[in-house]
């Protein structure tokens, strides 16, 4: 049996393979990343507007120290 976990992001049970998250929040993470890194002063509701993500899923990317915000902006670790 594999090395399993739960995904501090979703809550759902993966299979570990040296990631810090599922492999679907693994790409929704990248997807945030990417826009946050190329517009650093994008605000949550935009980010969530032009992905299709909810906010409470970027928000948890946040609480997980994926992310910082400030100001309602975020920044990558």
């Amino acid at each position: 049996m594999g090395n399993y976990s739960i995904c501090g992001v979703c809550g759902n049970l993966y299979e570990r393979a040296n990631n810090r998250m599922c492999h679907d929040c693994d790409k929704i993470y990248r997807d945030i990343r990417d826009i946050v890194e190329a517009k650093p002063q994008t605000i949550v509701l935009e980010l969530s507007t032009q992905t299709g993500i909810s906010v409470s899923k970027i928000l948890s990317f946040v609480k997980n120290g994926f992310f910082t915000m400030n100001e309602g902006t975020m920044k990558a670790k």
